[in-house]
């Protein structure tokens, strides 16, 4: 099932944002042409750039687990009696995990289209639907036995819905309020144009 991150479940976000995604569209591009300095200037893929995504990255990773474990803490007891252990714990972080990618793909995203709304929720529902469907019916095919019990534990556990709901939490708030602080009091160009966009703002000064 790990397998598939990269497969299913992360997928459609990076195609969605990277074919479909307009940070400012082609008109005010057209009217702004200054805009395309930032590109020339390699402004958004420099080194510190890459190593400041890197670092959120191992941010989120220590908040997920440390988290994860301290609320799975003495692991799950399975109906038969027996310890759901890294499996019950592991499959619970898998969503988690999940959840701050995609949220973190929302939150970067800056033009949404029906095809967003596709690809980043709707890859959090798919996992859902999956892992239900995969959890259930493949053990009795003798298939990733190690399941086997743990999704009815999973689905009703209170420990799940917390971590799920507030551990992406915990890990996003961070990038929410950056990403505040710096169009608020620190904007480039290219923001003052998306507010253009967004509120529809005439700008009559000649060209």
């Amino acid at each position: 099932m790990l397998s598939f991150y990269n497969v299913f479940f992360t997928v459609l976000p990076p195609l969605a944002i990277g074919i479909l995604d307009q940070y400012v569209s082609a008109r005010l591009l057209d009217r702004y042409p200054q805009l395309y300095t930032a590109g020339q200037r390699n402004e958004f893929f420099k080194i510190k750039t890459f190593a400041a995504w890197i670092a959120n990255a191992f941010y989120h990773s220590l908040i997920l687990y440390i988290f994860s474990e301290l609320i799975w803490y003495g692991d799950g007891v399975l109906r038969d009696g027996t310890i759901g252990g890294h499996w019950l714990w592991g499959t619970g972080l898998y969503a988690s995990v999940l959840a701050t990618v995609l949220g973190k793909a929302a939150l970067v995203t800056s033009n949404w289209t029906k095809y967003h709304i596709i690809a980043i929720p709707g890859s959090f529902l798919f996992w859902f639907a999956f892992v239900a469907v995969y959890g259930t019916v493949a053990p009795m095919l003798n298939v990733s036995t190690e399941l086997r019990g743990i999704i009815p534990v999973l689905f009703t556990s209170p420990n799940f819905y917390i971590q799920t709901i507030f551990l992406p939490l915990a890990c996003l708030i961070r990038d929410v309020a950056w990403k505040y602080v710096r169009r608020m009091y620190y904007p480039r160009s290219y923001h003052h144009i998306q507010e253009i966009q967004k509120y529809n703002i005439q700008d009559y000064r000649p060209r």
